[in-house]
């Protein structure tokens, strides 16, 4: 079942729109999920499975060729646009990976505007 977000909550960091494919890991399970968007503490990602405010899923996101990340996050909201999720969890390891692709892309991003 979909949930509605909180109308409270907003979003803490700008998002970035990418499309890495991604693994959801739950309860002894895998699902295929795509990401839409990341930001610094959080993701919306597509997945065929509805997840309960409040769970805590393994992610594992393929960024780029040789760029894969793990991390645990919480489920915020589930509704028909996707699942919206703050990483609750990150090796350091992991977390300069993240950080590293995130200034990346910006910088991509940035370079394309000007």
């Amino acid at each position: 079942m979909a949930t509605a977000p909180d109308k409270t909550f907003q979003r803490k960091s700008p998002r970035f729109t990418v499309t890495p494919k991604s693994d959801i890991f739950f309860e002894d399970k895998m699902y295929k999920a795509l990401v839409q968007d990341l930001s610094d503490n959080g993701m919306l990602l597509l997945c065929s499975r509805d997840f309960e405010p409040g769970s805590i899923i393994g992610v594992h996101l393929n960024l780029a060729p040789g760029v894969a990340v793990d991390c645990e996050v919480e489920v915020r909201h589930c509704t028909d646009q996707g699942i919206g999720v703050k990483i609750d969890f990150m090796d350091d390891q992991n977390c300069k990976a993240y950080q590293g692709y995130l200034q990346e892309f910006f910088s991509q991003q940035l370079n394309k505007l000007g």
